[in-house]
């Protein structure tokens, strides 16, 4: 499903991180665009932190288990979701995948051919 297609009321970017540390990135990014509605009652802070785990798992067992790819490498991860039952609804996502080396060696290749 494209991005434009999706209208979840809710939108989260972990924005670039690596693989071993997107978990914690998305939780903190996800509680962070629900904090005013655990102060409002809307959704228990728990039982929404259990699904996040829940996802956190899913991701995992696709990013690393199925495609091997190295917890060193950096991810960008886009979810837009709802909130039903106090359990994230997962409208859309897009997980990207940098590889770190390759991105840097670029990036080193040029600036040094610009300074040279």
């Amino acid at each position: 499903m494209d991005m434009s297609e999706s209208k979840a009321a809710f939108q989260v970017k972990t924005g670039p991180v690596r693989v071993s540390g997107y978990a914690i990135k998305l939780r903190k990014a996800i509680n962070g665009v629900l904090s005013d509605y655990y102060k409002q009652g809307k959704c228990s802070s728990k039982a929404i932190n259990e699904s996040i785990s829940d996802l956190n798992k899913k991701i995992y067992e696709v990013i690393v288990d199925k495609y091997k790819v190295p917890k060193e490498a950096v991810t960008n991860i886009v979810l837009d979701f709802d909130v039903e039952d106090n359990k994230i609804i997962v409208k859309d996502i897009l997980v990207e995948i940098f590889d770190k080396v390759e991105m840097l060696s670029k990036t080193i290749t040029e600036d040094l051919k610009s300074m040279l």
